[in-house]
């Protein structure tokens, strides 16, 4: 391709004073991010995602770097979907997304569409008009709307299926002003799409839900970033006519600053060297404001429009970014023809722009409808907003998509415009919680001052709730101090219940020893007062005590509210305390305790109508944790998956995660690895929807398991570092621990035995014992491994010995069954095989009889390392080709490879797996030269000294230390250099999140290389 034509634009060539449009001018001095452009062409032409991070200052060049990549695109056959932003739109749910895509899906042959499942098509057909024959609102359907994330699947599936046939470009434009639906649709393709797509968002800053995602991408190399910087004068010059005088080039070029839309705004207008006077009025909140200079310019090129044109301009103004012709009928109240031929002089005189549908229409830039829209007249503009909600309800729009037009032209009082509001809102809660929080407080504000104090309550807490759900925790906070300021003394009850909800919603923020000292306080208050009603304040205590791991405490609580329940005959309180009363008894060592109130939860749980335990879901939550710490597998299935489908029909969002991660943790202590890893992977994305680190941190840590047993070793160490990263930003010692202890089994599993250890001794010396029992006793297993692996048989003796203590009061057979295990593994290490093997068949039963496949392949491992230790091959045979037939079927990749490894030992034929061995991690996965690389930079030279040492470019070394971090999962020159140290010396106890950490506090967070 020639420059000239590289350069050049989408659009039709205008031709006007002052600016020259007769050539390869629009892109001038754009040579570095076009090359960067075609460089990610190619590279998803390869079949990989790709995404384009363009930033700049309003008018910097963004929107036309971006066309001029969706021309590049269309030339090479890619199906292009481009769609913009809007700033008067960021509450339409979706819109971003809709503006992209939905005319093109209503184009599609439906075999194309019918080719998703149904419940993927009604997901796309709530969010995209084109598909409204779609939504059949079938039962499967209704259950899944509590999860948002179900529409971002969908989303994905869909392009996915696109990107097969040609590769797929989504390009973005003005991703500040999307609405929050959108952006987590965007992030969630940036983590999880496979495929030959290229998502190229432009944005003067990216939204913070969007940018975590993106520089995640840039970190693993498949993310670029290009920062648009002002022209030089000569590159302003270019774009100027030649017939433009120096001196008048000069001082365009200074009123401009290089910015290419603004020296083009200022040369249209022939008096653009007289507009100095400032902009009228104060900037409006959240909203941007042209320089006083360019917004003078842009109304001196409005002023010579006829009073046709300008009226058409101003409804257009109102209908948004993005028009259409009828809709801006409607509200200047002119007929097509009059509107149609004022359309003609606006597109003659580049104000605004035909699309590829013939009756819509868009701004020439997002700056021209700011300053026409600006300068409407306040009541025209109410007006205005309410003939276009008043048109798109009579074209049968949902009111999802004019409650913007409502917000902005209801007066206090209209109860129609409340109704609307609230239905509205109420209808977006499942795909956009943001916009239903944002659209019930303008309802609110709506309501007038003699209004019913309970109705405005109730609101409030619900705006709250919906806030809490989209993970924005301290509006819904904040939302909640307004609903508590409406409630008098009187009603102590009431307040006792939002104070309980205030503190979980804070536990949901990460703050939760704030969250405790609002309940001390309010239970002061209540002791002071000397009145009741103080159930919902204790239990939440008691929540917080198990969440930070203060189990006695949590006992006290659960007991006292176990009996307060019994005494009221509630049965879903009864149900939810003694569960809790299960948990901490079975934690502290008390099961005959434990089986007691468990025998209470689940008869009172089974009780239950589906309406009265969608009171309280969290307690099919707890009473599964419950079921789990008495290993009854199966009913602690029944119950995540009976909360997760009550969940879902209410649309109790919040709670989903937590029951999918606890789904995760059952089916792995059933041996399900990988249904485990499946269910790992949704909890994680309904965990980072919810913003909530610590349930991220929770399901990130079992997902680190699956991964793990599966044999993807480079994703369990990731997940487990994020999840200790993100458990220590909450300050919570027992899920932290947690996480701490699956990154000691990914650091086993890639061969850094030392350094795992030294992560599980860094949780306590020696591990509390409540971590150890934890996800079926993982944790006893991995220490005495390491211990053995390390030589260390006299402390891996003692580790045995301890968890024998533990077991002794009551029988759980999968325990049981693991202990046993754990002293084989012992006595084989100490020479005595027969006695290895003989507890090792024991095992094996015991696991048979609870149909575990993962804990019976364990025992059939270590009784073929004993059989052949006592000379007995072809026995030691059987037992490894059980052991792998065991872990193949439930998806434990890694140990079934192990297994095959035995089997090659003894001279036995195993095919080599293609999939499931994990690739190298840490340093051992770097290429010689970047080892090379790491190993200088860590010494302290900088990326010229890198440079000349080895004879390369300086560029080159940077581009190496890119893949460096990545590999590393690190982003600073501290942490890498503490990495190579302590592998150099093979052993310390600073793990990577720490280091981090470390760098972080020392000031050292920088991202480039």
């Amino acid at each position: 391709m020639s420059r000239a034509k590289a350069m050049s634009t989408l659009g039709r060539a205008v031709t006007m004073q002052g600016i020259q449009r007769d050539g390869p001018h629009d892109l001038v001095g754009r040579e570095r991010e076009l090359s960067e452009l075609a460089r990610t062409l190619d590279a998803v032409q390869g079949g990989s995602p790709r995404f384009i991070q363009i930033l700049g200052e309003p008018g910097i060049g963004k929107t036309r770097l971006l066309s001029e990549l969706s021309r590049c695109a269309g030339e090479r056959g890619w199906l292009v979907l481009d769609g913009r932003a809007a700033e008067f739109e960021r509450e339409v749910p979706f819109g971003l997304m809709v503006d992209a895509m939905n005319d093109y899906l209503g184009g599609l042959e439906p075999p194309v569409i019918r080719a998703l499942d149904d419940e993927a098509l009604a997901e796309l057909a709530g969010v995209f008009p084109s598909l409204p024959h779609l939504d059949q609102g079938e039962p499967g359907v209704e259950r899944a709307k509590g999860e948002r994330y179900r529409v971002h699947y969908a989303i994905r599936g869909l392009l996915e299926r696109l990107a097969v046939r040609q590769p797929v470009l989504l390009a973005l434009d003005d991703v500040h002003w999307a609405d929050a639906a959108s952006i987590e649709a965007i992030a969630h393709l940036a983590r999880r799409f496979r495929g030959p797509l290229l998502i190229a968002v432009a944005a003067r800053r990216l939204p913070v839900r969007l940018e975590a995602s993106l520089v995640a991408a840039q970190r693993a190399g498949s993310g670029s970033r290009l920062e648009l910087s002002a022209l030089s004068a000569d590159n302003a010059n270019v774009l100027l006519s030649t017939d433009v005088d120096s001196p008048t080039r000069a001082r365009l070029f200074r009123e401009s600053g290089g910015n290419p839309f603004y020296l083009e705004q200022l040369a249209r207008s022939t008096r653009s060297l007289e507009l100095r006077t400032p902009h009228a009025g104060e900037p409006r909140e959240g909203e941007f404001t042209p320089p006083p200079v360019i917004a003078a310019a842009i109304r001196a090129e409005l002023a010579d429009l006829s009073g046709e044109a300008r009226g058409v301009l101003d409804a257009a103004a109102v209908a948004g970014e993005s028009f259409e012709s009828e809709l801006v009928g409607a509200i200047s109240t002119r007929p097509q023809p009059s509107v149609l031929s004022a359309l003609d002089e606006l597109v003659t005189l580049d104000l605004v722009r035909p699309t590829d549908v013939p009756t819509r229409f868009r701004f020439r830039h997002p700056i021209v409808r700011n300053v026409v829209y600006d300068a409407l007249p306040r009541g025209w503009r109410l007006g205005a907003h309410a003939a276009a909600a008043t048109a798109l309800a009579a074209q049968g729009a949902p009111p999802m998509h004019y409650a913007h037009h409502v917000e902005r032209s209801a007066a206090p009082g209209d109860e129609t415009a409340i109704e609307l509001l609230v239905g509205a809102a109420r209808a977006a809660a499942t795909r956009a919680p943001l916009t239903t929080g944002h659209w019930l407080l303008a309802a609110v504000r709506l309501l007038p001052a003699d209004s019913d104090p309970d109705a405005r309550l109730d609101l409030l807490i619900e705006a709250a709730g919906a806030l809490a759900n989209g993970g924005a925790h301290a509006e819904s906070l904040s939302t909640l101090e307004r609903a508590l300021a409406l409630l008098s003394g009187s009603r102590a009850e009431r307040r006792h219940e939002l104070i309980a909800r205030f503190a979980f919603i804070e536990r949901l923020s990460g703050r939760p020893r704030r969250a405790r000292a609002l309940l001390e306080q309010a239970r002061r208050e209540v002791v002071e007062a000397g009145a009741g009603g103080s159930g919902a304040l204790e239990l939440e205590l008691a929540l917080d005590h198990y969440l930070s791991g203060e189990f006695v405490d949590m006992q006290l609580l659960a007991d006292a509210q176990l009996r307060s329940a019994l005494a009221v005959s509630d049965p879903v309180l009864i149900s939810l305390t003694a569960a809790l009363l299960t948990i901490a008894s079975a934690t502290l060592g008390g099961f005959e305790d434990a089986a007691d109130a468990f025998a209470e939860a689940w008869s009172r749980f089974e009780s239950l109508r589906d309406d009265e335990l969608a009171r309280r879901i969290d307690t099919s939550g707890y009473l599964a944790v419950a079921a789990i710490k008495l290993e009854h597998v199966e009913e602690a299935l029944r119950s995540v998956r009976r909360g997760l489908r009550v969940a879902r029909e209410t649309g109790q969002a919040s709670m989903i995660p937590g029951l999918l991660a606890l789904e995760t943790n059952t089916l792995l202590l059933a041996g399900r690895v990988r249904e485990a890893l499946s269910v790992a992977e949704t909890a994680t994305d309904a965990a980072l929807l919810a913003r909530n680190d610590q349930l991220t941190a929770w399901a990130l840590e079992s997902t680190s398991l699956a991964a793990c047993l599966a044999g993807d070793l480079e994703r369990a160490l990731a997940a487990a570092q994020e999840a200790v990263v993100r458990s220590e930003r909450i300050g919570e010692a027992y899920f932290s621990g947690l996480a701490r202890m699956q990154l000691a089994g990914a650091l086993e599993a890639t061969g850094d035995a030392a350094g795992a250890l030294a992560e599980v001794r860094r949780v306590a010396v020696p591990p509390p014992r409540a971590l150890l029992d934890a996800n079926g006793g993982y944790g006893w297993h991995l220490l005495i491994g390491l211990e053995l692996g390390l030589g260390n048989t006299e402390a891996a003796t003692a580790v045995v010995e301890r968890m024998e203590a533990t077991h002794v009061t009551f029988e759980l057979p999968r325990r049981e069954a693991a202990t046993r295990c754990a002293r084989a593994a012992v006595l084989l290490a100490r020479g005595d095989a027969r006695a290895a093997e003989r507890l090792a068949r024991q095992a094996s039963e015991i696991a048979d009889g609870i149909e575990n496949p993962l804990l019976g392949a364990r025992a059939a491992m270590l009784a073929g390392a004993a059989l052949r230790a006592l000379g007995e091959p072809e026995a030691a045979r059987d037992r490894f080709q059980r052991a792998e037939a065991l872990c193949s079927a439930c998806g434990a990749l890694r140990e079934a490879d192990a297994a095959a490894r035995e089997l090659r030992r003894l001279g036995h034929r195993v095919p080599r797996r293609t999939r499931g061995i994990a690739k190298p991690v840490g340093l051992a996965g770097l290429s010689s030269r970047e080892r090379e690389v790491a190993n200088l930079v860590a010494s302290g030279m900088t990326n010229r000294e890198v440079a000349q040492a080895l004879f390369l470019s300086e560029k080159t070394v940077g581009s190496h230390l890119a893949r460096i971090y990545e590999k590393l999962g690190v982003h600073s020159r501290t942490v890498l250099a503490a990495i190579v140290a302590r592998t150099d010396s093979h052993h310390g106890s600073a793990t990577v999140p720490e280091l981090i950490s470390r760098a972080t506090d020392a000031g050292d967070d920088r991202l480039a290389p």
